[in-house]
C-alpha cells in the first residue's frame, strides 16, 4: 500500500502513473505535484476534468523527546479515537521505513474518568521501540518533519463485495478516474479528458485549485468517499452497495444541477441505481474547482465509506463498479451540444 500524506504524494502519484499511462496521451504536473492524465479529444471540443485526491490523513514529527518518544503534528483531520495502540509507519528523508505504536497507558489502575477519557492530540506519541533521542536521530536518521502514516494491510471480508484497507480517503476516487481512462483506451471521445490525482485534498483542497488552474476546463467531476450511515446507531441516509451517489452540496460547494440531473437522468438509462448525498460541513475538490476563472459546472460523486480518517475503511465493490461505468458512458456523451444544454440550464 503506497504512503502519502498531504505535502508527500509521490509515491502515491507513482502508483497512479504506472496504472494510467498506457491509456493517455500525455501525463502533466502542476506544481504542487497533482498528477494529470490526458486524453486528448476533438480540436476545441469540451474540456472534461475527474479529480480524485491521492494524499491520505498522517502526522508529521513534530518533536523527538530524549527518551525517543515522536510527538505528533496531525496533517488532516485525525480521528483522535481511534489512534490509541495502533501501528504506524516512519518515513525519514532517505525513504528509510520503521514501524511504531501510538502509545497507550494501561488501564489498570487508572481512575475511570482518565480511563475512559479521549487523549489529546499533543498527549499522542509514537513509540519506536528505542531509549533515547540519540538513537532516533543519529542510528535511525528520523528528523522532525518526518512523515508518519497508518500502517494497515488491505482486506476482502466476508461478503467479497466488502473491502476493507487504509486511505480509501480518497485512493478509490483516483482509481476510479483511472478505470475510467482505461475503459476509454483506443476510443475517439469529443472531449479532452484530464484524469487528475490532487494532492493536498486534506489540508484545503490545494492541488484541486492548482491542477484546475492549469487546465481550465468546462466541466469538472471530483470522486471522493462520503460517510456511509448504515451502521449502528446513524440514520441508514447513505448506504454501502447502492450503485452511484450524486453529491448536491457540501460545506465547499452547491452541485451544478443541470449536472446532477443529466447524471441522474444517464443513470436510470443505463440501470444504475442512485442516491443523493447532502452534508452541511466538510469539503471535496469540487469546493476550489468550480470556483475556477468564470466558473466550472462541477458535481462530486460519492463513494459511501465506513470509518474514515482512521486506520481501516471499508467501501463496497458495487458503487465502484456502477459509479466506473457512469462515468465512462458519460465521457462518451460529453460534446459541444451536450456542453451547451448544461451551460444554458442556468441561464434565462
Amino acid at each position: 500500500l503506497a504512503n502519502g500524506i498531504s505535502g508527500h504524494e509521490k509515491e502515491v502519484a507513482g502508483v497512479f502513473k504506472s496504472w494510467v499511462e498506457k491509456s493517455v496521451d500525455r501525463i502533466e504536473y502542476d506544481n504542487l505535484g497533482s498528477i494529470v492524465a490526458v486524453k486528448e479529444g476533438k480540436e476545441n471540443g469540451p474540456k472534461l476534468m475527474f479529480a480524485g485526491h491521492i494524499d491520505e490523513i498522517g502526522f508529521l514529527v513534530k518533536s523527538i523527546d530524549e527518551n525517543g518518544y515522536l510527538r505528533l503534528q496531525p496533517v488532516g483531520t485525525i480521528a483522535i479515537l481511534s489512534c490509541s495502540s495502533q501501528p504506524v509507519v516512519v518515513i525519514t528523508r532517505c525513504d528509510r521505513q520503521y514501524v511504531g505504536v501510538i502509545g497507550s497507558k494501561a488501564p489498570h489502575g487508572l481512575k475511570p474518568e482518565v480511563r475512559n477519557k479521549v487523549m489529546d492530540m499533543q498527549d499522542l506519541f509514537v513509540d519506536l521501540g528505542v531509549s533515547s533521542k540519540a538513537e532516533v536521530m543519529d542510528m535511525l536518521g528520523v528528523q522532525v518533519g518526518d512523515m508518519i502514516v497508518p500502517k494497515a494491510d488491505f482486506h476482502v471480508l466476508a461478503n467479497p463485495n466488502y473491502l476493507m484497507s487504509k486511505a480509501w480517503d480518497d485512493r478509490v476516487g483516483a482509481a476510479i478516474v483511472i478505470d475510467v481512462l482505461r475503459n476509454l483506451k483506443g476510443e475517439s471521445t469529443d472531449a479532452t479528458i484530464y484524469g487528475v490525482g490532487t494532492v493536498q485534498e486534506e489540508v484545503g483542497l490545494r492541488g484541486a485549485k492548482t491542477a484546475a488552474q492549469m487546465i481550465n476546463p468546462d466541466v469538472s467531476i471530483a470522486l471522493d468517499v462520503t460517510i456511509a450511515t448504515d451502521t449502528p446507531g446513524d440514520d441508514n441516509r447513505i448506504k454501502m452497495g447502492v450503485g452511484a451517489t450524486l453529491e448536491v452540496m457540501d460545506g465547499s460547494y452547491i452541485g451544478h444541477k443541470g449536472l446532477l440531473y443529466y447524471l441522474e437522468d444517464l443513470a436510470k438509462e443505463l440501470e444504475i441505481d442512485t442516491q443523493f448525498e447532502l452534508l452541511s460541513a466538510g469539503g471535496t475538490d469540487s469546493g476550489e474547482i468550480h470556483k475556477v476563472h468564470d466558473g466550472v459546472i462541477s458535481l462530486t460523486v460519492s463513494i459511501p465509506a465506513r470509518y474514515i480518517h482512521s486506520h481501516y475503511g471499508i467501501i463496497h465493490r458495487k458503487d465502484y463498479a456502477d459509479t466506473v461505468t457512469l462515468l465512462t458512458e458519460f465521457s462518451r456523451r460529453l460534446d459541444d451540444e451536450v456542453l451547451t444544454k448544461l451551460v444554458n440550464s442556468k441561464r434565462i
